[in-house]
């Protein structure tokens, strides 16, 4: 890891997902149906608790106590479409802190509309790779107060004159369907606990990126690697993260 400040460590992440753990926040996530299981998935592990109804009808409602919500772009349907707005008033309404998942958002219209409207809220943490977030430059520069997590081999996490950077992870974790979409529900996970949003994002991704390593050295490959990753997340305990945080600071 580098570009941290002195006070983010394996204790201050330990910190971080030990509130997840105790407060089990409630992850409202209107995401892709690719990434729905292991998304779920993945926040269970994390100690935080999953929900994901779609329907324009009940999704304010549901999402109305939710820790943190996050909204997903990866397989658009005319009931997500309609979805989104309520979703947002709520946020807005309940003062709910909001993840934006760009996927593809560089090949569709309609997903840089949808992202552009999300982005009009205020504090929206975007997550995304490199491609996704060269798109919506121009529309993350006139908006306000955007933090941007930029995830890739080494993560960067930008907010005004602050630039954090994460390098954790492991290469298998880009062959695996939905890990990247599970990365944004973690950082929605922590931002519920910790109203630092950058802090926040650098907790979760140092969390998830070794939870990566560590799978890795007991996996054979993408396949067994997934079910090792959240096995991982689960046990992931303060002292796991000094060893592999002191060797990367």
């Amino acid at each position: 890891m580098s570009g941290m400040n002195d006070s983010f460590d394996a204790a201050r992440v330990a910190s971080i997902l030990a509130r997840v753990a105790k407060r089990r926040p409630r992850i409202h996530c209107l995401t892709n149906t690719v990434a729905q299981n292991v998304t779920a998935n993945m926040l269970l592990a994390f100690g935080a608790v999953p929900s994901m109804a779609s329907h324009p009808e009940e999704v304010a409602a549901v999402a109305a106590g939710a820790g943190a919500i996050l909204v997903n772009l990866g397989t658009l349907s005319p009931e997500g479409e309609r979805a989104i707005p309520k979703l947002l008033a709520i946020a807005r309404e309940r003062d709910i802190p909001l993840v934006l998942d760009p996927v593809f958002v560089e090949l569709s219209p309609l997903r840089l509309r949808l992202a552009e409207e999300v982005l009009k809220q205020p504090g929206v943490i975007v997550r995304g790779n490199a491609a996704e977030m060269a798109a919506l430059d121009a529309v993350m520069q006139s908006a306000g107060g955007v933090l941007r997590v930029t995830t890739g081999r080494i993560d960067r996490i930008e907010g005004g004159e602050r630039v954090l950077s994460v390098a954790h992870g492991h290469e298998w974790m880009a062959r695996v369907t939905g890990l990247g979409c599970a990365s944004s529900a973690l950082v929605a996970a922590c931002r519920a606990v910790e109203p630092d949003a950058a802090i926040a994002a650098a907790a979760a991704l140092t969390a998830y990126g070794i939870a990566g390593e560590i799978a890795a050295e007991r996996a054979a490959g993408p396949g067994s690697f997934a079910m090792h990753l959240i096995d991982a997340l689960a046990g992931l305990d303060e002292a796991a993260l000094r060893a592999r945080m002191g060797s990367a600071a």
